[in-house]
C-alpha cells in the first residue's frame, strides 16, 4: 500500500507546514504538537486510539519533517506557536484539544494564554514553564553535537535524556535509526539546529496565570529532562490544572507507553467535559 501524498499549508509568510488529518469527520478537534528532534510520525502510537474518537490534527513545525526550514533562525518558541495558530485559521480548525509533548507542550502554553477563549482544554507532558540555566545549557550542546558531530552523537547526548531506561535499553537500535532520520541523515540540519537554539530565553511564568480552560500537566516518573517538580511548577501555576506523575517512564510518554498515554487523554478530555456538578 502506497502512503498518501502529504499536505501542506502555506502560512502568510510564505513557509510551508506539512500537515495531516485523521478521524471521523464532525468529532470534536484534537491536535497534536510535536516535541524538538521529531516530527509528527512521533504520534504513531498514540494515534489510533486518539483518531477513533477525534479529529486529529499532526503537523511539522518550521525545522521539523517535510515542513520548510529557513536558513535564517533560530526559531523562537512563541513564533512556532503563532505559525500554529495561523495554521489552525487555515484549516478551519476551531476549539481544539491541545495535546503537547515538551517543547509541544511550550507551544500549547503559549496558545492558551494568547487565545484563552479558543480552546476546551489540554494535555500537556513534560511542561516546564521556562528555559532555565541547565536545559539552556543542554540545548546549546545538542545544537552543538549535530553540528560537528551528525545526528548520531545528537543521539548519544539526548538520548538518555529522552526515555526511561528499561525502554531506551529494549529499543535502542530502533530509536537510533529513527532520530538519524528525523534530525538530518538525509537533509540540512539547521531546521534542528533552529529548533534547539530557538528556545533559549523562553519563560512564560508571569503570563500562565491568564489560562482558562482545563489543563492536565503530565509529568514521567523517570524523566531526567523535565523532571516532575519542574513540571508541577507548571501546574502550580495555571488556575485550576491538575498535576500527575507517571511511573516507569521517562521524558516521551506518548512514545514509550502509547496505549496508557491514550487513556489517559481519553479520561481526562471526556472528564473535563462534564457539566458542572
Amino acid at each position: 500500500m502506497t502512503r498518501p501524498a502529504p499536505d501542506f499549508a502555506v502560512l502568510s509568510s510564505g513557509i510551508r507546514l506539512r500537515y495531516r488529518i485523521q478521524g471521523p469527520s464532525g468529532a470534536p478537534w484534537m491536535v497534536l504538537l510535536n516535541g524538538l528532534l521529531s516530527d509528527l510520525t512521533m504520534w504513531a502510537g498514540a494515534l489510533p486510539g486518539l483518531a477513533e474518537r477525534f479529529r486529529v490534527l499532526t503537523f511539522d513545525s518550521r525545522g521539523q519533517g517535510l515542513s520548510d526550514a529557513p536558513e535564517a533562525g533560530p526559531y523562537p518558541t512563541a513564533l512556532l506557536a503563532s505559525e500554529a495558530w495561523e495554521l489552525l485559521g487555515k484549516l478551519g480548525i476551531e476549539r481544539p484539544w491541545l495535546v503537547g509533548l515538551s517543547n509541544g507542550s511550550a507551544m500549547s502554553l503559549e496558545l492558551l494564554v494568547d487565545h484563552p477563549d479558543a480552546f476546551p482544554g489540554a494535555v500537556l507532558t513534560s511542561a516546564l514553564p521556562r528555559i532555565d540555566f541547565t536545559m539552556g545549557l543542554k540545548a546549546k550542546h545538542w545544537a552543538a553535537s549535530l553540528e560537528q558531530g551528525g545526528p548520531l552523537m545528537l543521539f548519544e547526548a539526548v538520548a538518555p535524556y529522552l526515555w526511561g531506561d528499561a525502554f531506551l535499553e529494549a529499543r535502542y537500535q530502533v530509536l537510533r535509526a529513527y532520530h538519524q532520520v528525523v534530525t538530518g541523515r538525509d537533509k540540512a540540519t539547521h531546521g534542528s539546529i533552529h529548533q534547539m537554539l530557538g528556545i533559549l530565553e523562553w519563560d512564560i511564568r508571569p503570563r500562565l496565570g491568564a489560562i482558562r480552560a482545563p489543563v492536565l500537566i503530565l509529568a514521567g516518573g523517570e524523566d531526567l529532562l523535565t523532571p516532575p517538580w519542574k513540571s508541577q511548577e507548571t501546574a502550580k501555576a495555571i488556575p485550576g490544572a491538575h498535576f500527575e506523575i507517571v511511573e516507569g517512564v521517562g521524558h516521551a510518554f506518548p512514545v514509550e507507553d502509547p496505549r496508557r498515554f491514550t487513556q489517559r487523554v481519553i479520561a481526562f478530555v471526556e472528564s473535563a467535559s462534564l457539566p458542572p456538578g
